[in-house]
């Protein structure tokens, strides 16, 4: 499972804080998980779950993480006294929904006002908010507004412009640190992941985890170079690249995948641009940095109405080359 990891680096701070205040009994009813992706946050909301449930049978010194029979509940999401809310995966149209929006969280209520073991300590993992429409930011504004008791809410927030102010000031926030290149490489290899030239992705990714992952897993350093190499020099995109792309995606990928090679693309195009910015080469800037929200807009587009993917990868190497 994604989550069954015993080591969790570089953000002891944050657990020792988390540890003091479980064993003080002052654990306020909303904690915010704030940092940029892919660097543990959700991994540590779960271990934070389990320490806290197994703290109430078994109250502990210090925080330690083993695979017990309650994480393996929580990671297979049949823990009853906690709720995870994410995006909805649509089985018809093979991809999931563009926000988490009012009605998805309608439960969360519901999952609170539990008449049976009334005593029970619950929490809810928001994964993440950033993704919350308006409405239902504001529906679970109105429930942390007045927390049911023996509840905690921890809410995953990527990009803190994306939170809602009054959440956010209702809320114990905890920043979450970029990893070290040290600790990146050490779970990179904790996760069996073996990468010859780790800096380059770490630099690639940005310390996301999640995003090297599928890096390895997805091949996509059989593309890297000359991806590279054509944002670039727009001009070597000949008249069969668009389709190389097609048919690297419709080889190699399940459709359920293309968030990962968009977000490899997007990741390559940011890193290129600011490469292309230490440079001062200006022109070929703002041709990376309109290709990077071309493409970002198109693939919404395409999931929003369900579109045909090959020509969203089409349209975009046409818009590179004539930007």
């Amino acid at each position: 499972m994604e989550y069954q990891t015993k080591k969790i680096l570089g953000h002891d701070k944050n657990f020792l804080k988390l540890s003091m205040l479980i064993k003080k009994n002052k654990l306020p009813n909303s904690i915010i998980f704030q940092g940029s992706k892919g660097i543990g946050k959700t991994t540590s909301a779960y271990r934070i779950a389990q320490f806290i449930f197994e703290q109430l049978n078994n109250p502990r010194d210090s925080y330690s993480f083993d695979n017990s029979i309650i994480y393996k509940k929580i990671c297979n999401n049949s823990y009853p006294y906690l709720l995870i809310v994410k995006k909805i995966w649509l089985d018809d149209k093979r991809r999931y929904k563009n926000q988490i929006y009012k009605d998805d969280i309608a439960h969360v209520k519901r999952f609170y006002a539990n008449k049976e073991n009334e005593s029970q300590f619950r929490i809810c993992i928001i994964d993440n908010i950033d993704e919350f429409s308006t409405e239902a930011s504001n529906s679970l504004l109105k429930i942390i507004e007045e927390p049911p008791k023996n509840s905690l809410f921890i809410i995953i927030n990527h990009n803190n412009s994306k939170l809602l102010k009054t959440i956010e000031s209702r809320s114990y926030k905890l920043k979450f640190n970029k990893l070290s290149l040290i600790d990146y490489s050490d779970l990179l290899k904790n996760n069996n992941y073996r990468y010859t030239d780790i800096e380059k992705l770490y630099k690639l990714s940005d310390a996301d985890l999640q995003s090297s992952f599928n890096y390895v897993d997805n091949d996509f350093d059989s593309i890297d170079e000359h991806f590279s190499l054509i944002l670039k020099n727009p001009n070597k995109i000949k008249i069969n690249t668009a389709q190389h792309y097609v048919n690297f995606f419709n080889s190699n990928l399940d459709t359920e995948n293309s968030d990962n090679l968009i977000n490899y693309m997007l990741l390559r195009i940011k890193k290129t641009t600011f490469d292309t910015i230490k440079t001062g080469r200006q022109l070929n800037m703002f041709k990376l940095i309109k290709s990077y929200y071309f493409l970002d807009k198109a693939y919404k587009n395409q999931k929003m109405f369900n579109l045909n993917f090959d020509h969203i990868i089409i349209k975009f190497f046409n818009f590179l080359k004539n930007a």
